[in-house]
């Protein structure tokens, strides 16, 4: 029998590597977690409620709402009211988090350039296929 490593611990470790050198970074910024999230609400500024978010992202509901509690409770996001339909609730950005988010954008960007550092656009073409693919793969066996 031979050890098999699975490709999502690769992936997970690759991710924790990243998340670590980009809450390093951004440790002023007080963001601590949900960088992408954060970046995501304030791109749509007013314009995505939560459960778009969590269709967007394909997260749960009710981790959306913690995650958005915990951006809220830290000065980032606020909820309001849509007034099309009073059930929903649009995220909004604070002036906090307008002074952080190009500060996240431009550590993405300076990170995603030192990680693929002499990998080419050729190759770096390939993998985002093969995730898709990957992705394009697995999905169907969610639902069995």
């Amino acid at each position: 029998m031979q050890l098999i490593e699975p490709i999502s611990r690769k992936l997970i470790r690759l991710g924790k590597l990243y998340l670590s050198v980009l809450t390093k970074q951004t440790a002023h910024l007080d963001v601590t977690r949900y960088h992408y999230i954060l970046s995501l609400i304030c791109f749509h500024d007013g314009q995505l409620t939560q459960n778009a978010l969590a269709q967007l992202l394909g997260k749960d509901k009710s981790a959306i709402v913690s995650i958005i509690n915990l951006l809220s409770a830290k000065g980032f996001v606020y909820r309001e009211n849509n007034p099309n339909d009073r059930r929903q609730h649009l995220l909004r950005v604070t002036e906090k988090a307008k002074q952080a988010v190009p500060h996240l954008l431009e550590t993405f960007e300076s990170l995603n350039t030192d990680m693929t550092k002499g990998i080419s656009e050729e190759d770096m073409q390939v993998f985002e296929s093969v995730l898709q693919r990957m992705r394009n793969n697995i999905t169907p066996l969610t639902a069995a």
